[in-house]
């Protein structure tokens, strides 16, 4: 089993991915498609001081919370 990380484009969020995670969960392993600060249903997050490294910082999250290691970004 893999652990993948998948990551959205500008404008989108971790939903665009559904079809994709849908295919990888079917084939045993773990997804995980986090939306970034600021885009998709995050976006009444946006601000000033939202950028690249609160984008870094969402990313960095979810690999501690989630406690994930050795998994494909």
């Amino acid at each position: 089993m893999t652990t993948f990380v998948l990551l959205h484009g500008g404008g989108m969020g971790g939903w665009t991915w559904k079809y994709v995670r849908e295919i990888l969960e079917a084939g045993g392993h773990k997804v995980y498609t986090p939306t970034f600060t600021g885009f998709g249903e995050r976006e009444h997050l946006i601000g000033r001081d939202v950028g690249n490294a609160t984008h870094v910082r969402d990313i960095v999250n979810v690999f501690k919370y989630e406690d994930l290691r050795d998994v494909v970004l």
